[in-house]
């Protein structure tokens, strides 16, 4: 199979993305003409984890798609609404795991406040995937790492290959390899040198790595060339179009939507 594991569903509210947006049906469109087998969905800003599960149920065809609900953190004394982990409890069943976005919510996540979310990340055998991004003092991904060691059990995926600059991603890869954390892996959705992503293969492996577009800020497409692009083997293109992410996220949402999926 080949999967993206880095899609947004929604319209986005941040001026920097133009009120950009699409739905579950163009995001299987895509898909489809891509020769996508399926995707890691999460919502945009507008953090309707609602209604994308609701769409997914719908509109999601014959695509295998995973879903991943966006978390904001809850006040270290409780001043903060926790209904977004109150939504997550009730369909922890139904979901894969939770999105966390340091640089939005302005708040690392090894912070006091994200560990309620951790907590129940925890519980329900959730994965995490942390939004890890150039603003170091807020979202680096050594605060993700942090967090993966002080949560051996809980699998963490971080975005943007660790950080989207080379210098970023190269140094979330060594950092992987130094501290030798087991529970990390990483979508390269955002990282435009693909030969940057080749490198840190080499040094921590094929099985860290899933490929993701971040649609439709970006197109499947593009990254699905990228990976044509690396001077890896076969095996090892075949691992991050798809394998680690079947092998990572489990069952789909919509498990009979696509017979690889549900035999995995």
């Amino acid at each position: 199979m080949i999967i993206d594991a880095h899609i947004h569903v929604g319209q986005w509210t941040h001026a920097d993305f133009l009120g950009r947006g699409t739905t579950v049906a163009e995001v299987c469109r895509v898909l489809r003409d891509a020769d996508v087998d399926g995707a890691a969905l999460m919502p945009t800003d507008d953090l309707d984890n609602q209604g994308l599960l609701h769409a997914i149920k719908r509109d999601g065809g014959n695509r295998a798609l995973w879903m991943f609900a966006w978390v904001r953190p809850t006040g270290v004394e409780g001043v903060l609404d926790d209904g977004d982990l109150s939504w997550v409890a009730d369909h922890a069943a139904e979901i894969t795991g939770i999105k966390i976005h340091p640089s939005l919510s302005r708040v690392r996540v090894t912070d006091d406040r994200f560990r309620a979310a951790l907590d129940l990340a925890q519980v329900h055998n959730l994965i995490v995937l942390v939004h890890c991004g150039r603003w170091q003092e807020m979202a680096s991904y050594r605060f993700a790492i942090e967090a993966a060691q002080a949560y051996p059990s809980v699998r963490f995926l971080l975005a943007h290959g660790g950080g989207d600059t080379p210098p970023l991603s190269t140094a979330a890869a060594e950092r992987v390899a130094e501290t030798k954390v087991d529970n990390v892996w990483f979508d390269f959705s955002g990282v435009r040198e693909y030969w940057v992503i080749e490198r840190n293969i080499r040094r921590i492996g094929a099985d860290r790595y899933l490929m993701g577009s971040d649609f439709s800020l970006a197109h499947p497409l593009m990254y699905l060339g990228a990976v044509a692009a690396m001077s890896i083997s076969p095996r090892e293109k075949e691992r991050i179009l798809g394998g680690n992410a079947v092998a990572l996220f489990g069952q789909p949402v919509n498990p009979l939507a696509h017979p690889k999926a549900s035999q995995q």
